[in-house]
């Protein structure tokens, strides 16, 4: 079975003596098996890990830095973290890297934009907005994107949603400003009700179909 590097990286403070660890379904969520993590930085923790499994579970330890089975243990709260995000992650970067917060989820929205023009080098670049009642939308937040290949490009956004807002549907609005040839068109979402999962989000299938689309001059 192929196996893959993952670069995971968690932003936790813990007190002196204390250390995070990261620790898996297919090892039984066994703490002997569990793995010390690096501190680089300042409450940044971060671990290469050589997985074979496609898909998995995981979720982060405070324990003793000597010996996680000494002294006390505390898990996040919270689902357990899942790698269901990892087959968009392999779209959009060379290397693979979970960026966690401790006890938050992420949430991740994207969209696949596939060129329609022949002729055109490249596609024509949109803006995505994403709205809603969240704390990592105080402010709307625009969709990041890149170019997968000559004819497909990848728009997407990852939200960290706080422990509260994890059991409760989140009400979220996209807008699109869409650019064909010489022309552009708004596209405004209606509010979206979206209850947490570790599945990526098609706004296309999800949260577009019956959004009011305009012609702007």
């Amino acid at each position: 079975m192929k196996s893959s590097q993952i670069f995971f990286t968690i932003t936790k403070q813990v007190n002196y003596g204390e250390a995070v660890y990261i620790v898996f379904n297919f090892t039984s969520w066994n703490l002997q098996h569990a793995i010390r993590m690096e501190c680089k930085k300042i409450d940044q923790w971060s671990k290469e890990i050589e997985i074979t499994c496609l898909q998995f579970e995981y979720k982060y330890v405070i324990g003793q830095y000597d010996n996680i089975l000494e002294g006390e243990i505390v898990w996040e709260k919270g689902p357990n973290r899942s790698s269901d995000n990892l087959k968009l992650l392999e779209m959009n970067q060379s290397k693979l890297q979970f960026e966690d917060v401790w006890e938050k989820r992420n949430l991740m929205f994207f969209l696949i934009d596939k060129k329609q023009n022949k002729r055109s080098k490249k596609n024509e670049e949109h803006q995505i907005l994403i709205f809603g009642q969240v704390k990592a939308l105080n402010s709307p937040v625009k969709f990041s994107n890149c170019q997968l290949n000559q004819k497909t490009q990848l728009y997407y956004v990852n939200l960290q949603l706080e422990p509260e807002e994890i059991t409760n549907p989140i009400e979220i609005q996209i807008y699109m400003q869409v650019q064909l040839n010489k022309s552009y068109i708004e596209i405004i979402s209606k509010n979206v009700k979206i209850n947490f999962r570790n599945l990526p989000i098609n706004i296309c299938e999800e949260i577009l179909p019956d959004s009011k689309c305009y012609h702007l001059k």
